[in-house]
């Protein structure tokens, strides 16, 4: 008995059981089928997409999708209930040996991934969710572990990690030098008169009390004392104050959030923690 929720690929729902759906049947043990062969989620969405296959909402196929629909036991007669899985009384749609083939395959992928593989490191990446291609598609944090240990960290577009390497024609990038180039920019925008000039503009407006000294001296201490900030305070201020990044053949473009810089002039503030925070990393970078 199916217990509710969308039914997966190859079956629909009739008096609340499970029903096989040819059409869709056939194509997920061609999925099944062809994994075993090729031995690879990369190359089978590529397959799936030159030949136009989709998942019920029309979508192409991604290695995320094959993932899931490769481990969902129902495909050869189980049905879930409370965590726990139980034969069910629908008519499976592959064979034991099918599945053993292909899980034998999973499993040994997944012994090689340890070595060297693709993962996401959100924590470590300073421009995650701000990083873009110049045809507007987003980066996301990666890294390479090679089998002595040794990590390279790069972004690479969403496409490229949902659908393979050739689903995007943008590389994949060196975290390190394209990090540094943002790092560099923002530490100029803070030690630029104009800059500095502007949030002071906003700041009388929102802080009428405050005077110049209060707001321009702190801005222009941080950025004397940049490269002294503690790693998790620089991504912050980082998220603060960029909108967006954009990587083109010429360079990087920079969007600044503007709101960001405001935001960041009361937190400068004489008494706020903002300002505290600034003056001890300041004695600790002349100590």
């Amino acid at each position: 008995m199916w217990m509710g929720g969308h039914p997966p690929l190859g079956y629909r729902v009739e008096d609340r059981r499970l029903v096989v759906v040819d059409v869709e049947a056939n194509l997920v043990r061609r999925i099944f089928s062809d994994f075993v062969t090729c031995r690879s989620t990369t190359d089978l969405v590529r397959q799936l997409a030159a030949d136009g296959k989709t998942n019920k909402q029309g979508k192409p196929f991604s290695k995320q999708m094959l993932y899931k629909l490769l481990h969902n036991r129902v495909y050869w007669g189980e049905i879930p209930h409370k965590g726990q899985f139980h034969l069910g009384t629908h008519a499976a749609i592959i064979d034991q040996t099918l599945w053993d083939a292909a899980h034998a395959i999973l499993a040994q992928n997944n012994r090689q991934r340890t070595s060297e593989t693709w993962q996401r490191r959100q924590p470590e990446a300073l421009l995650l969710g701000l990083f873009y291609t110049a045809d507007g598609e987003k980066y996301q944090p990666a890294f390479t572990k090679k089998p002595n240990g040794k990590r390279y960290r790069y972004y690479v577009p969403n496409r490229k990690v949902r659908f393979g390497a050739d689903a995007s024609p943008a590389g994949r990038v060196l975290a390190e030098p394209i990090e540094q180039m943002v790092l560099a920019q923002i530490h100029a925008a803070l030690m630029s008169p104009e800059m500095v000039q502007s949030v002071w503009d906003v700041a009388q407006e929102k802080y009428p009390a405050l005077t110049e000294p209060k707001v321009v001296l702190p801005l222009r201490q941080m950025g004397q004392v940049w490269a002294q900030l503690f790693p998790a305070e620089r991504q912050r201020i980082v998220q603060l104050l960029v909108e967006r990044v954009t990587l083109r053949e010429e360079g990087i473009e920079i969007v600044w959030r503007e709101v960001g810089w405001h935001t960041l002039a009361g937190e400068m503030r004489p008494g706020t923690i903002g300002a505290e925070l600034l003056e001890m990393q300041q004695q600790e970078a002349l100590a």
